[in-house]
């Protein structure tokens, strides 16, 4: 569908071919892209990073040329699962190494290192792109009204909204930090030249009314090989037998709902519903998911918590064996697991948050319910139990939508659009 959110463009990049994709030219331009997911310096000065921040850099390396990382460093040993960063196509990448600070009194100090090393990157830059995650500081906060003052081409991207503070156990220190957060992004997203949003309600929330150059482009990891044929799917659906099987993958946290999941599987093992329910995760309320697996475990159902499975093939291998997705998200974000299981056609039971309901369709590829409701999310385990073909049904239907909403599809929408944005005519073109 679509994309564009209040934008002055008139077709949604998604709608091109593949062959025209090809000939698009690369973005020459200096491009500054601040991040807060923090590289890795070993002892002989080699830079890692996590292979799946990794995949996604290789993508923008695709069509930008001349890109500058600038992300906290940290001294450290490599973990099986990091990429060495001096090695094709990473070592084309310039890099700015910002001081990752410990705590709110290392902050204070670092702070005008953070500062000057922002100000020098970006004076050499034609193109700021930047988020708003990092800790205790945005980079965006810094990234933004420096980009502006230098009079450079800047781009902003939202893609969650961690620190809006949600439940009645808030403190009200929190509440109020959310709050001038909340003011702050805002006001660099309103000041930016283009901006990025991973939901239509991210848009809607941030932007004043008729702002041009706004997109929507969900968040999605998944690659096009990954994604099963119609006949594979079949096969799958037609080996689950049983008692329906439901996962739950995530950070165990309230704000992913998982409280409002364990009192709704708490409700319905009194009426005997018999399902098997994986949860794996870590995070402050894996105690709680532990000891409702050991009271509620049974005949009728069963509940299992396993370890982070590591994302690719592992993951997709477990992911099919299920008949659906739970996401019972309080937040407003779009988990990109939405496309993982639509890509193995597993429908998804989720809240009805802003960004899970523009991509899950009520009764079509899986079902949506009031976010926070227990009695709603029991009302949807209880159904998914007794409705195993509605299940493979949506499935199916999850499957055909996600071809369009791969991992390299995601960037070569971006490309279009900033081809569009900065409105370069030939690859040498500078603003």
């Amino acid at each position: 569908g679509r994309l564009t959110i209040g934008g002055n463009y008139s077709r949604s990049p998604m709608d091109n071919s593949d062959q025209e994709w090809e000939f698009m030219p690369p973005i020459t331009n200096a491009y500054l892209l601040s991040v807060c997911v923090p590289i890795i310096i070993d002892d002989e000065g080699v830079r890692w990073c996590h292979e799946l921040w990794a995949k996604d850099l290789a993508l923008h390396l695709d069509y930008l040329s001349n890109v500058t990382l600038a992300c906290p460093r940290i001294f450290a040993k490599p973990t099986e699962q990091d990429v060495p960063l001096n090695v094709a196509p990473f070592d084309r990448l310039q890099f700015i190494d910002l001081p990752a600070p410990r705590n709110h009194w290392d902050a204070i100090i670092l702070f005008p290192e953070l500062l000057w090393k922002m100000w020098r990157g970006i004076r050499k830059a034609n193109i700021v792109h930047t988020g708003f995650g990092g800790w205790p500081i945005s980079e965006g906060w810094l990234a933004v009204p420096m980009g502006k003052l230098q009079g450079k081409f800047v781009i902003t991207y939202v893609e969650s909204s961690f620190w809006r503070v949600k439940g009645p156990n808030a403190k009200w220190h929190q509440r109020i930090r959310g709050i001038v957060e909340e003011y702050l992004n805002q006001f660099c997203v309103n000041v930016a030249d283009l901006r990025f949003f991973t939901s239509k309600a991210y848009a809607n929330e941030f932007l004043k009314k008729d702002a041009k150059r706004a997109y929507v482009i969900p968040a999605t990891w998944i690659d096009e090989e990954q994604i099963l044929t119609e006949d594979q799917a079949s096969a799958f659906w037609a080996s689950k037998t049983g008692h329906t099987r439901l996962l739950f993958a995530g950070k165990l946290i309230s704000d992913k709902g998982v409280k409002v999941l364990i009192d709704a599987i708490r409700q319905v093992v009194r009426e005997h519903v018999k399902l098997a329910i994986t949860i794996i995760g870590d995070g402050p309320l894996r105690k709680e998911c532990a000891d409702l697996a050991d009271d509620v475990t049974g005949d009728s159902i069963s509940v299992e918590l396993l370890e982070p499975v590591k994302y690719g093939d592992p993951f997709f291998n477990l992911l099919r064996s299920y008949d659906a997705v739970l996401l019972p998200s309080l937040s407003d974000e779009q988990p990109r697991l939405i496309f993982d299981a639509f890509s193995q056609a597993v429908p998804v039971l989720g809240s009805d948050t802003g960004g899970i309901c523009e991509v899950v369709d009520d009764q079509l590829n899986g079902r949506l319910f009031s976010p926070g409701d227990v009695d709603a999310l029991a009302r949807v385990l209880d159904w998914s139990s007794h409705n195993r073909q509605a299940l493979q049904v949506m499935g199916m239907a999850a499957l055909a939508k996600c071809h369009q909403f791969t991992h390299r599809s995601m960037h070569k929408t971006r490309h279009a659009i900033l081809l569009k944005a900065l409105n370069i005519k030939q690859a040498n073109s500078i603003i």
